[in-house]
């Protein structure tokens, strides 16, 4: 089957699944794994310090595969308020346009002036947010696309964030923008559930942090997969309901559908195969997918 959303029209990948960006934990080597498989492989490029770094990183990817891949910017500060900072953002994001890459997420406060950068350079944006709050705020910025994270999700947190199903209910209500659904999702099932719901793809994180291809150690990758996600200890973690701040989670409540290291190819599959199969014992027989929204 064909799988067609606003966001695979939009990126240029085979399914409507990207994968999160992981600070010094994603890498070329799992940003092109998940790309060949025909998603959308994001790379951190916050992480790297030295510009040549990063033109090698992007030119390893390209080198190894065709298709569609992301970048990755996340300030923790306003770009704009530190020149230093800005001058490297904006370095980096030139260097980005140089090898043609076709799209660029950001992540933080106040992105606007970079975002208006990005479409100079005829690139798409993506934003990423992690309330409905910031969401609506962001989207009045001008982004091809929202990433909107769910309680379920990892990573920083927001303590007013509401759960990836409640966020989709309203993101249908109170947004325009197409939404990327994030937090929790690590299945054909919970990739369907968010399109159903109305998103135009997913954001996948925990589940390629398990992967074959993840440069995290091992012994993470069992922790991952050793997850109990109806242990109120975790839940508690990753809902932080003890705190009024910020704070970040190791892991999501994705964890519990992941039950070995496989590969990148092997999860993805695994989750199309299971998606299409749903759809078919639905009565769908279309070999088109679409869910681009009319």
């Amino acid at each position: 089957m064909k799988w067609k959303t606003t966001i695979t029209e939009l990126i240029g990948c085979k399914y409507p699944i990207l994968s999160g960006a992981f600070a010094k934990l994603d890498n070329t080597k799992l940003v092109t794994a998940i790309s060949k498989t025909g998603g959308c492989g994001v790379l951190t490029g916050s992480y790297f310090k030295r510009e040549e770094k990063f033109r090698n990183a992007l030119l390893e990817i390209k080198n190894n595969t065709n298709n569609a891949f992301a970048v990755n910017f996340s300030p923790f500060t306003p770009i704009g308020f530190q020149k230093d900072l800005s001058e490297m953002f904006l370095q980096k994001l030139k260097i980005a346009e140089e090898e043609r890459v076709k799209t660029i997420i950001t992540a933080g406060p106040r992105c606007e002036d970079f975002g208006k950068k990005i479409k100079d350079y005829g690139m798409n944006w993506i934003h990423k947010v992690t309330t409905m709050k910031h969401a609506i705020f962001g989207e009045k910025l001008g982004p091809d696309a929202l990433i909107l994270t769910g309680l379920e999700g990892g990573g920083l947190k927001n303590p007013k964030q509401n759960t990836f199903l409640i966020n989709m209910v309203n993101a249908e209500r109170l947004l325009k923008t197409p939404i990327i659904a994030s937090g929790g999702i690590s299945s054909g099932k919970g990739m369907l559930m968010a399109l159903i719901a109305g998103a135009q793809a997913v954001h996948l994180c925990t589940a390629f942090l398990a992967t074959k291809e993840s440069p995290i150690a091992d012994n993470w990758k069992q922790n991952i997969i050793d997850a109990d996600c109806f242990d109120p200890e975790l839940i508690k973690k990753i809902c932080h309901f003890e705190s009024d701040q910020p704070k970040a989670s190791p892991f999501s409540l994705a964890a519990g559908p992941i039950n070995k290291i496989i590969s990148v190819e092997e999860l993805v599959n695994d989750i199309i195969i299971e998606a299409e199969s749903l759809l078919k014992n639905l009565g769908f027989q279309d070999n088109l997918i679409d869910f681009t929204k009319k």
